[in-house]
């Protein structure tokens, strides 16, 4: 009777390590998500700053400036976050889960400030 209770405890304390296990991976799944979402978002922030000194520096021929800057609102940037993590979080090698895409897309607009 001994026998079968410590069995029991040690099944259960090892069930409760798997779990804890399983769930520190989906974590840091999620935490990659997130990270390279951030890493993402700083790119497309860089890329905006340069394209728009860029154009400050040239001017359209009749002094305005031209129009071909990437948007900055929360709407352009949240469409190019869901866009591109087809692209890069995929090809990262990370799993295409709704909570991977949801992370990704929070750390690229915490990125640009959103």
């Amino acid at each position: 009777m001994r026998r079968i209770t410590t069995l029991q405890k040690l099944a259960g304390v090892i069930i409760v390590a798997l779990t804890l296990t399983a769930c520190s991976e989906v974590e840091s799944v999620s935490t990659e998500a997130y990270a390279l979402g951030l890493a993402t978002g700083q790119e497309y922030a860089a890329l905006k700053e340069t394209i728009d000194n860029l154009q400050s520096l040239s001017p359209e021929e009749d002094g305005a400036a031209s129009d071909t800057s990437l948007k900055g609102d929360e709407a352009s940037v949240t469409a190019y976050c869901t866009d591109i993590w087809g692209v890069t979080g995929i090809a990262s090698g990370l799993e295409n889960s709704e909570a991977n895409k949801v992370d990704f897309i929070a750390g690229c607009l915490d990125a640009l400030g959103f």
